[in-house]
């Protein structure tokens, strides 16, 4: 896994998980690397089996579209906003549930026809991220902002 362990909680959840990667005698499995440079992430994402991203926070999490356009499957939060920007394009957990987190991992690992899926569903959701398509979301918004404003002035 990668990114940074700076701050109090970071530290001190990395030297668990650190403790815990050796005390499983897993070491060689998991790979931490810390913080990765921008310009490195493509290969990373290219050689991964998949992103697995519990969070707590979003709604748009770039990594989960980094991931989608370099063909890697993901995995994330079933929570509001994470659940509305990737739809049926990932694999979604409860991040508070390790069983969740764990059996979405699982699934992921063994099922090569589910991370195909999953890259393919990515790559055509990540086509309605262009500047276009924004710009039209937005102007629907404002217009419908405009038009409740105009209803509640009537």
């Amino acid at each position: 896994f990668c990114g940074s362990h700076d701050g109090e909680i970071r530290e001190r959840t990395y030297n668990e998980v650190m403790s815990l990667r050796s005390g499983l005698g897993i070491d060689r499995e998991i790979h931490c690397l810390g913080y990765v440079a921008n310009e490195d992430m493509s290969a990373l994402y290219s050689g991964a089996v998949a992103l697995i991203m519990p969070t707590f926070f979003g709604p748009t999490n770039i990594p989960v579209l980094e991931a989608w356009a370099l063909g890697c499957p993901v995995l994330t939060s079933d929570i509001r906003g994470i659940r509305d920007q990737v739809g049926d394009a990932a694999v979604l957990v409860d991040p508070r549930s390790v069983e969740s987190i764990a059996g979405g991992i699982y699934r992921l690992w063994t099922d090569e026809s589910l991370r195909r899926t999953l890259a393919d569903a990515g790559h055509c959701r990540l086509s309605k991220y262009t500047p276009d398509d924004f710009r039209n979301r937005l102007i629907e918004i404002l217009e419908e902002a405009k038009d409740r404003v105009r209803s509640k002035a009537d």
